[in-house]
């Protein structure tokens, strides 16, 4: 309805107007993300009999700042609309707008959690601990968790091979892992199974036909994949320029076909083949090709290198050294398991503190409000949506959420749950992923684009938008930053 206003592009537009199905849109710095997200909100409640109202939408940030600006944003083209139109339906929908559900998806969730305490077994009156309390409060339940330890007879022997010759400063050294570990496994949707997994993949004596094993194979993989693509890249940059040289050739003799033999034996499931193939790998001489302009050389030489590196590198891996299981695989799954019991210590301890102080920190906050909306089968595999979920995705007929590069996997399971599976639509930039440090996982984002495509045969598989039409950076920045890309 703002068209007249506002000129769009047609990246824009198709994800303004786009209808059936979830919207993946892909946005970078000064594309219009903001104002496109407000713009779909404006365009969906715009036919006032069929569309959803703006209490029907549910729109989740990462920031309290990006909040009120989502909120800004909604309301300014609202007005315009209404201006422009003057239809009251519009008039409505800003005033309903100061009741709408547009805030950080930890404020959504301590909603949540307050209207449904009861199911929850909560205190009504629990407050929200901010990060410097809860930082206080993990290097206190650290420390008693350490001292819980020496005093468990079982635990004794693992603890001095666990501390032997390491740096035990408190939080700030190894010791500190535990608090790592528990802070990564808040993002993790069943914390207790990763758990009893990692401890049964550290009692495998033997790798090899393991799943730990499988995985490590398919590091391996990948690795040769990626260092092969790099040596048939140079050599390619290589003829492309010198047609009658041979550096291509003593390439291919040299590196490419040794690292191709090793990732056929793989692919045949030859794995001591392509192993051998690795260890007995002798780094031959890097000549530099002759011939190229500086800039071409440097780029193959570069390739060359990394390459080589990377593939002699590979030795270090564990599955690849014969003597691991020996010298290090049994203390290493000892360590594995005490440290496992510290963390599971340590998070007993941290909630009985919490509880004691009738407080919640930000994990919680998405943890209860998980419980609140799912429940597992009885393999524990799968989650479902309880009743509050259902009635939630009922009451919420569009989602949206922006800067989805930032989402960790708990976050996505409560979307999951709030979403009829069809009226998603997210905006983010994986090169912006700022997050890791607190669970966030890019690779979300990226599960969802691959099958999602501009104008899917299956709306069920998601339309997916590129914005890619800078309005802040000058041309010579963005060349720039697209070459460093």
């Amino acid at each position: 309805m703002t068209d007249k206003q506002v000129k769009w592009t047609e990246q824009q537009k198709q994800a303004i107007l786009a209808r059936g199905g979830n919207v993946f849109v892909t946005a970078s710095a000064g594309t219009g993300k903001t104002a496109v997200l407000s713009g779909r909100c404006v365009s969906l409640v715009a036919d006032g009999a069929a569309g959803p109202d703006v209490l029907s939408m549910l729109v989740l940030t990462f920031t309290e700042a990006a909040a009120e600006q989502m909120h800004a944003r909604i309301a300014q083209q609202l007005r315009e609309a209404y201006h422009q139109t003057r239809n009251p339906h519009f008039l409505r929908q800003l005033v309903l707008l100061q009741g709408a559900n547009i805030s950080t998806i930890h404020s959504f969730c301590k909603r949540l959690i307050a209207e449904h305490f009861h199911k929850l077994s909560l205190d009504p009156a629990f407050r929200v601990i901010d990060a410097d309390e809860a930082m206080l409060l993990k290097a206190e339940t650290l420390e008693e968790t350490i001292e819980w330890a020496w005093r468990q007879d079982h635990l004794v022997q693992g603890l001095h091979e666990l501390l032997h010759r390491r740096d035990l400063r408190g939080s700030e050294g190894f010791l500190g892992s535990v608090i790592q570990l528990s802070e990564f496994l808040e993002g993790v949707v069943a914390p207790e199974r990763w758990c009893d997994r990692a401890c049964a993949l550290a009692e495998q004596v033997e790798p090899l036909g393991s799943e730990l094993g499988d995985k490590q194979q398919q590091i391996v993989k990948d690795r040769l994949g990626t260092i092969l693509a790099q040596l048939r890249l140079a050599r390619r940059l290589y003829e492309d320029e010198v047609r009658d040289g041979n550096w291509g050739t003593k390439l291919q003799e040299n590196l490419i076909e040794p690292v191709a033999a090793c990732l056929d034996q793989l692919n045949a499931q030859n794995w001591p083949g392509c192993a051998a193939g690795i260890r007995d790998f002798c780094k031959p001489r890097l000549n530099t090709p002759k011939g190229l302009p500086e800039a071409v050389t440097k780029v193959v030489t570069g390739l060359q290198k990394d390459a080589v590196g990377a593939f002699v590198g590979l030795r270090d891996l564990a599955l690849l050294n014969p003597d691991y299981l020996n010298v290090v695989g049994r203390s290493a799954s000892l360590q594995t398991r005490i440290l496992i019991e510290l963390v599971r210590r340590f998070q007993q301890l941290y909630a009985q503190r919490k509880t004691h102080l009738k407080g919640l920190d930000f994990a919680d906050l998405e943890r209860y409000a998980l419980r609140l909306l799912t429940t597992e089968d009885p393999l524990g595999e799968k989650l479902h949506p309880t009743e509050t979920a259902l009635a939630l995705r009922r009451r919420f007929k569009c989602i949206f959420v922006d800067e989805y590069q930032d989402i960790n996997p708990v976050q996505q399971a409560i979307l999951d749950a709030l979403s009829s599976g069809h009226n998603v639509f997210v905006v983010g930039d994986v090169k912006q992923s700022i997050y890791a440090w607190r669970g966030a996982e890019p690779a979300i984002f990226l599960d969802r684009l691959r099958p999602a495509a501009p104008s899917p045969k299956d709306p069920a598989q998601g339309f997916r938008v590129d914005l890619n039409y800078n309005f802040r950076s000058a041309k010579g920045v963005l060349d720039f930053v697209n070459k460093v890309f």
